[in-house]
């Protein structure tokens, strides 16, 4: 591909910071959706909806990254999520009820659930093979530290100035990046103009994809007798099935199933489905522990997952970085070992321990995820780009590690609720030590599927 390395850069750093303003949207309400709530004069068992209907909205777009990224050039892929963004961003900061919040929310997660596959093309496209890993370690900033600080931020600028400042912030930065990709990102030819969007195939994939990130989502906040959680579930089962059935015979898929012929692929997937499952539902758990088993405060509860988020800003790209030159496998054992230590340190210890040993095994468990990040996600990719299914592939892997952080999130819930709230609070500690059981899956594949070499043959 004729382009310098500074244009490279420059595209990649502009979607690198876009993609973290979309994980920070997600993850900020968490920290202030009561204030907002009661400032909108909304009942607080609204609030699920903030976090709920986001993840929804972006599940029903990550499907399109293959078709958008044919049908638009790469400049107005870009300019139309930041657009979206930008409009989002004013809709919440001004909003002055509920509904508009939600709408605010909705545009966020659009742009949001379209970028996130563009990230890591980019990452997978654009830059040498040996510097794949370098290059998703960076992204991984994007993907796994932002949304993790996300909640920090949130809380700090709620208490600090007023709620409404964070949408005020993001949406200033989205208009900033608009300029920077007007005056940057020069491509503005199409891949494919005479792309065909398969309507059916969508309506399918929102229905399926999103129809179990909702139930599972909902899962975690109710009981599995509420129809919110059912009725999802079962919806999205057989629309993933109809989906799946016509990708098999349309001659534009969707998304392309041919990429699970590839043995790295498929590996990587269950690994990172068994990884964000267990981590993922810990930024649920791991509060609830603090506050609820430990008898500390919101703010203490902050502080135990404050310096893994930390350990993430350093060990994301160093961690791609080190896949580059030592290879997939010696890495992916390393980040491997540090998550189970800490999910097993987590799940062993009393709930009346000092924080700094809960922060601890947070900071390990966090060292773990954000080395394995990368390293799966660019061992996994890299099979496929010769076949021209990076774009593809890219989507079900988004896709797949959300619906598993859902449901292993839903687990958990379910877990803290079948034993009663005792001296020994053994709900909490059946849910760590589900945790643990992930982790120690995820460390199992990747000893037994990723060769010394740090690549394998397809099968």
């Amino acid at each position: 591909m004729n382009q310098s390395k500074g244009y490279v850069y420059a595209l990649f750093a502009i979607v690198v910071v876009g993609t973290g303003l979309g994980g920070m949207t997600q993850t900020a309400l968490n920290a202030m959706a009561d204030v907002v709530l009661g400032d909108l004069g909304t009942e607080i068992g609204w609030g699920q909806w903030l976090a709920t209907i986001y993840i929804f909205c972006m599940g029903a777009a990550v499907p399109l990254a293959s078709y958008v990224q044919r049908k638009l050039s790469v400049r107005s892929l870009i300019l139309y999520s930041y657009g979206l963004y930008l409009i989002g961003s004013l809709c919440d900061c001004l909003a002055v009820n509920f509904p508009m919040l939600i709408i605010g929310r909705v545009l966020e997660a659009l742009g949001t659930g379209v970028l996130m596959p563009l990230l890591q093309t980019i990452a997978m496209t654009r830059f040498p093979e040996n510097r794949h890993g370098t290059a998703m370690g960076i992204a991984g900033i994007a993907l796994g530290f932002v949304p993790n600080i996300g909640p920090v931020v949130g809380g700090a600028l709620c208490t600090a100035f007023s709620w409404r400042a964070m949408f005020l912030i993001l949406a200033c930065a989205s208009a900033v990046l608009i300029v920077c990709a007007l005056a940057v990102v020069r491509e503005r030819e199409v891949k494919d103009a005479a792309a065909h969007l398969d309507v059916t195939s969508l309506v399918f994939s929102t229905f399926g994809f999103g129809g179990l990130l909702l139930g599972f989502t909902a899962a975690a906040n109710m009981g599995l007798t509420e129809p919110l959680v059912w009725a999802p579930v079962l919806v999205g089962i057989a629309c993933v099935a109809l989906f799946v059935t016509r990708q098999r015979t349309i001659s534009e898929p969707l998304l392309d199933l041919r990429i699970f012929k590839f043995r790295e692929y498929r590996v990587s997937i269950v690994a990172q489905c068994l990884l964000y499952g267990c981590f993922m539902g810990m930024t649920l758990i791991m509060p609830l522990t603090v506050i609820e088993a430990g008898g500390h405060n919101a703010f203490e509860a902050g502080l135990v997952l404050f310096p893994g988020a930390l350990a993430a800003l350093v060990f994301e790209p160093g961690a791609g970085m080190a896949t580059d030159r030592f290879g997939a496998r010696r890495v992916a054992i390393f980040g491997g070992c540090f998550l189970v230590a800490g999910a097993l340190l987590c799940s062993i210890v009393p709930s009346n321990v000092p924080l700094w040993l809960m922060a601890l095994g947070q900071t390990l468990r966090c060292v773990g995820l954000t080395t394995l990040i990368p390293t799966t996600t660019s061992w996994g990719l890299g099979s496929l780009g010769k076949a021209g299914l990076t774009t593809h592939g890219s989507a079900g892997m988004i896709m797949s590690r959300q619906i598993a952080a859902s449901l292993a999130t839903a687990v958990m819930v379910f877990l803290i609720g079948c034993f009663p709230l005792s001296g020994e609070f053994m709900g909490f500690h059946a849910a760590l030590g589900f945790s643990a059981l992930l982790a120690l899956g995820c460390l199992l594949v990747v000893i037994a599927k990723i060769p010394r070499s740090g690549r394998g043959a397809n099968s």
